[in-house]
């Protein structure tokens, strides 16, 4: 009864929470962009826009459907109860896997997961597009189709999980799906695209190039390039002096995919090592473009739980167990907007930002540093068969 209700009542009472927002952050900006496609085809021409060509066509019908206000009220709370969805079906099923404590221990961490209430309260739809893959992904091996189409779904609408259908192709069991979301991605977005040439009356604007040469120059530009609450590895180098351009942007593309190659290329075909395809696609695909918010962090999320239950079951050593927590404590540190909203000062966000940072390479050393541990442990117990014995 006790986990039940811890189940349900910070959904509710964050939902309650949520009825005094009256700005539209950055819902508002997307509903501007959806305004401007339906009305030009061309939203990329704001400086605000980053977004995919599916997703303003998304925004332009639902600039269609009513007020700012309503459909923010409307997506704030959808964004809640996508929060409350996640943590009843995600801990529901991990109470047979962890022992009481973690359980408790793991839970209580995730409702106060700093990314995951920023993305709730900067008005972003980082969960709902996270919850949209999560689902898809685990519907393959049972409905391969439906889990492409969700995967692509998800990346077509924002492709904050861009990686994951480059891992399931790493994986026999996950090709078709990944296939599947590829093709879906690719016919959702020249889908917007196409919307975006009607409504622009241009069929020069079905050019994808262009899109995405417009995304990586807001990349390259004064509100992302190198301000500290851009966590990407492109703006952290801006930030020590190397300046953003396409090929710095391609270049750590390259080391990312060379470096997720390297770690998911020998997972054993396991149940466990599906999921850890997935948690690490998702830490991975964080660092591969040129902007990533604070508020990304919720990418953090599934390999966070991951290593916690992997660590309580193999008893790990107590340096990954701090290691874990520090990673876990980094990502903590930003609490804006709630922040700016009760005037902390500037000299502190900065200095939070500029640290919180450090949690997505701190957890990626930890899992390394895990699977080193696992494979030295695992050789100290594989018993040595004789010369006589390996001859037979």
């Amino acid at each position: 009864m006790a986990r039940r209700l811890a189940l349900i009542v910070p959904p509710v009472i964050l939902l309650v929470a949520t009825l005094w927002i009256r700005y539209t952050a950055d819902f508002g900006l997307a509903y501007q962009a959806g305004v401007e496609a339906w009305n030009s085809g061309r939203p990329q021409h704001l400086l605000t826009w980053t977004g995919t060509p599916f997703y303003a066509f998304v925004m332009a019908l639902v600039s269609r459907t009513g007020s700012p206000e309503l459909t923010t009220r409307t997506f704030t709370a959808l964004n809640v109860l996508v929060w409350g969805a996640l943590l009843n079906v995600v801990w529901l099923r991990m109470r047979t896997h962890l022992s009481t404590r973690v359980w408790w221990g793991t839970y209580l961490a995730a409702i106060v997961f700093s990314p995951a209430i920023q993305t709730i309260f900067w008005l972003q739809p980082n969960l709902i597009v996270f919850a949209i893959a999560l689902l898809g992904f685990a519907l393959v091996g049972r409905r391969d189709g439906a889990a492409g189409v969700l995967v692509g779904l998800s990346i077509a609408l924002k492709p904050i999980v861009v990686l994951l259908p480059l891992a399931m192709l790493l994986r026999r069991s996950s090709r078709a799906p990944a296939l599947g979301s590829i093709a879906t991605a690719a016919i959702l977005s020249v889908g917007g695209l196409g919307f975006l040439a009607w409504r622009a009356g241009d069929a020069a604007v079905l050019n994808p190039f262009d899109y995405l040469a417009g995304f990586l120059s807001k990349g390259q530009g004064p509100i992302a390039a190198c301000v500290p609450e851009n966590y990407s590895p492109v703006a952290t180098m801006c930030r020590l002096g190397l300046e953003p351009s396409t090929a710095v942007t391609a270049a750590v593309a390259v080391l990312v995919l060379i470096g997720a190659w390297l770690l998911l290329r020998d997972l054993p075909d396991l149940s466990e090592s599906r999921w850890t395809v997935f948690a690490a696609s998702c830490l991975l695909s964080g660092l591969l473009g040129p902007i990533a918010w604070a508020s990304y962090g919720i990418l953090l999320a599934p390999l966070l739980l991951l290593l916690a239950y992997q660590f309580s079951r193999e008893r790990a050593p107590v340096a990954l167990w701090i290691g874990l927590g520090l990673a876990y404590v980094l990502a903590q540190l930003i609490w804006d907007p709630l922040e700016s909203l009760a005037q902390t000062p500037v000299v502190v966000i900065i200095f939070s930002y500029s640290v919180g940072q450090f949690s997505q390479y701190v957890l990626l050393f930890v899992w390394v540093r895990w699977r080193l541990w696992r494979r030295g442990s695992a050789s100290t117990r594989t018993p040595v068969t004789s010369p006589s014995v390996q001859q037979t």
